[in-house]
């Protein structure tokens, strides 16, 4: 887990370039289809305000919540809050995310590290609350990304954010590769990120899959992408076979290996 310090640095950042691309939008923009199923460009910004309202304490809205989108009680909890802001301009949805977003902030700011230790249910499980927060600038980067893609507004694909962003779905890479894309024991998988954030994840498949430094050998199966792409795919965001038929994600080594993980990156709920 990353420290406090990081955290906020991370969240200040995320949260800025929120308020930074939100402020230039007309209001058709805002009502733009984002990535998300079902939740336009400001249902995205209207979810985060949501979370952050809840995290402070604040009571959920009492709304009546329904879609295909929503798959369970986190879904739920979201659409009610995201439902609350609807009849709302994109304007009024941006200064409600200002306003929780610095008081969050400040908060944040008052707590110790030892507070930030403090262990506590997470969407993740029982984890320290820093992780919670680090899953917080996670969460933002990706929504944020959800909406500049359908606008042609790229941006933000760096920085620490992003690199926060690819840290989260790090700690997860070894259940991606072995539960979810079964690779089979004995395999060497290799994930590399050519930017904006360079990293590469080698995962060695033995009794489980784990993240190794090194492999002794050649890995049996290689994917390169970019960070930005490695995000959008391992959140279920788009359709992994049509990366690799267009060349935005290569494919080395054993092909069906390669494609059988790859088409199982998504691990978000």
């Amino acid at each position: 887990m990353i420290g406090k310090q990081d955290i906020i640095e991370g969240l200040e950042e995320v949260w800025g370039a929120w308020e930074d691309f939100g402020s230039n939008l007309s209001e058709n923009e805002w009502m733009t289809p984002s990535r998300c199923p079902g939740w336009t460009v400001k249902d995205n910004l209207a979810h985060i305000v949501g979370t952050e309202n809840m995290l402070a304490g604040n009571p959920a809205p009492e709304n009546s919540t329904e879609g295909e989108h929503i798959r369970n009680p986190i879904g739920e909890a979201n659409e009610k809050w995201v439902e609350s802001f609807r009849n709302l301009p994109g304007a009024e949805v941006l200064k409600a995310f200002r306003e929780i977003t610095s008081e969050r902030l400040e908060v944040l700011r008052q707590l110790t590290e030892e507070e930030f230790a403090n262990v506590g249910w997470t969407p993740a499980g029982e984890a320290p609350y820093g992780r919670f927060m680090q899953i917080r600038i996670y969460d933002s980067w990706l929504h944020l990304q959800d909406c500049r893609e359908p606008l042609n507004k790229p941006g933000d694909e760096d920085g620490k954010s992003a690199e926060i962003s690819v840290q989260e779905v790090t700690q997860a890479i070894g259940y991606i590769v072995g539960k979810r894309g079964k690779a089979p024991q004995g395999s060497r998988v290799e994930i590399s990120l050519i930017g904006p954030i360079v990293k590469t994840l080698r995962v060695s498949v033995e009794e489980k899959a784990e993240l190794v430094e090194l492999f002794d050998e050649e890995p049996t199966v290689s994917l390169t992408l970019t960070s930005t792409d490695f995000l959008a795919l391992t959140g279920g965001r788009h359709d992994p076979v049509q990366y690799i038929k267009n060349g935005k994600l290569s494919l080395g080594g054993n092909q069906a290996l390669g494609k059988q993980i790859s088409e199982n990156l998504a691990f978000t709920i």
